[in-house]
């Protein structure tokens, strides 16, 4: 069973794939895989070509601050990015999952709907909370209220997404709140 979770910005998408993991399901996040692309020393050329040297660390790595400041200001440059790393992001979580030995194959993918891959899936969920909620975890993080309604402009509202998923899991309460919907929900999938 192949599982896409998707959700808004700092709806809790990471916190809902450890505990899928914590009770069996295969999880592989592209968050991680994004991290790993940018570090790749392959990349870091035609990314410093892209978007100038300013997004370079002096030991070479790449200053994902800066480099998020760029791409959430500007959908050219968000654009320009994305058709840099995103074939290489695919092609990892796309052979990850093919690897994986787990019956339940669960890929965190922030942008399914927007990309268009959840024909690539049996089931897609969504994570979801308030818009405050979202807010206030993104401040928490020391982002400016500017560079965080930046980054929701970028994606699809949260009720589209939910609108489109099969199933939903609200991230509101407690921890324990949402590893008891996931119970259920890996009991209706499996």
């Amino acid at each position: 069973m192949r599982i896409a979770l998707t959700g808004g910005i700092a709806c809790g998408k990471s916190t809902a794939a450890a505990l899928f993991a914590k009770h069996g399901c295969a999880v592989i996040s592209t968050d991680a895989i994004t991290h790993e692309v940018l570090n790749d020393p392959a990349m870091l050329a035609p990314l410093g070509k892209q978007f100038g040297a300013g997004i370079l660390l002096p030991g070479g790595s790449i200053n994902r601050r800066v480099l998020s400041q760029i791409v959430f200001a500007d959908p050219q440059a968000r654009a320009a990015l994305e058709a840099l790393v995103h074939p290489e992001i695919n092609r990892r979580w796309r052979e990850r999952m093919e690897r994986a030995s787990a019956p339940l194959r669960l890929v965190e993918i922030p942008l399914l709907f927007e990309k268009k891959l959840e024909q690539e899936f049996n089931k897609s969920i969504c994570v979801h909370c308030t818009r405050e909620t979202q807010l206030s975890r993104m401040a928490s993080r020391g982002l400016s209220a500017e560079e965080a309604q930046d980054r929701l402009d970028a994606q699809w509202p949260v009720e589209e997404k939910l609108r489109r998923a099969h199933f939903c899991l609200f991230n509101e309460g407690n921890l324990l709140f949402l590893e008891q919907q996931i119970l259920i929900l890996m009991s209706r999938v499996a």
